[in-house]
């Protein structure tokens, strides 16, 4: 398989107007999975864990969508869009802050206070067909966590998720992308696999338990968008995962996921 016919995560968080990183208009976002419907496969995150993990041939120019933090604007603004166009998604929730807003205490001053999807709207998703994911409880750094506490906000959101929807819950996606060996072998114990926020496409030898995605907000520009599978998108993702580093930015400091 040639290299920039690799699966590619799209991540997404707020679907709304405003010149955040973290969000994308509606009529762009609109026009990028028309976009994808017209020339892509659009496939659940379940397809390319069970590829990886049964070390089969990863499905070709496909690509996953991902959504961040559950913003209720994904209800009126998102979710419309999707169910039109049979696209699958999955949307990452921290738990402990559903029905209120994106106030958790390491959110940045600079990012805007947002409402975040409450439990009937959730449970509306999932009867549409939507996967929910869990990012924890509280969204906090897991790395400065003791096991213990680790522990709880993993399998913790898991468990809420699954008491309020009886739907089971797969994935997990790691706040801010932040995870180390330990927390992989707690995330191990619970989910299929889990989504890091490292910009790249993903390989045959990828990590089912840190795959990496692509922010949305990297490729808002419809000319990059359209480069998805090119050899040039895959020299700007490598590059900007470069530009990160070099600037010593966590693992998803667009995302603050």
């Amino acid at each position: 398989m040639h290299a920039t016919h690799y699966p590619v995560i799209l991540t997404y968080h707020s679907i709304s107007e405003g010149d955040s990183p973290l969000k994308v208009s509606p009529s762009l976002f609109r026009e990028q999975m028309e976009w994808l419907c017209a020339h892509v496969r659009v496939v659940p995150l379940g397809e390319v864990v069970a590829a990886l993990a049964g070390r089969r041939p990863l499905p070709q120019r496909a690509v996953v969508l991902t959504f961040d933090d559950g913003f209720r604007d994904f209800y009126s603004s998102a979710a419309p869009v999707l169910r039109d166009l049979r696209l699958p998604a999955t949307i990452f929730l921290p738990t402990g802050y559903c029905g209120n807003t994106n106030c958790w205490p390491s959110q940045p001053e600079y990012v805007s206070k947002e409402a975040l999807l409450d439990w009937n709207q959730v449970i509306g998703l999932v009867q549409d067909g939507f996967k929910i994911g869990a990012h924890g409880i509280n969204h906090c750094d897991l790395t400065g966590l003791s096991i213990e506490a680790a522990e709880q906000e993993i399998a913790g959101s898991k468990d809420e998720i699954e008491g309020r929807t009886a739907c089971e819950v797969e994935f997990f996606a790691y706040p801010y992308g932040r995870w180390k060996p330990t927390l992989r072998t707690l995330v191990l114990g619970h989910y299929r696999g889990a989504c890091a926020t490292a910009a790249g496409v993903i390989e045959p030898d990828a990590d089912p338990f840190a795959l990496p995605r692509t922010d949305a907000h990297y490729v808002r520009n419809p000319s990059c968008f359209r480069m998805l599978f090119t050899t040039p998108f895959l020299a700007y993702v490598t590059t900007r995962r470069l530009i990160r580093r070099m600037r010593w930015q966590p693992e998803g400091f667009y995302a603050r996921v």
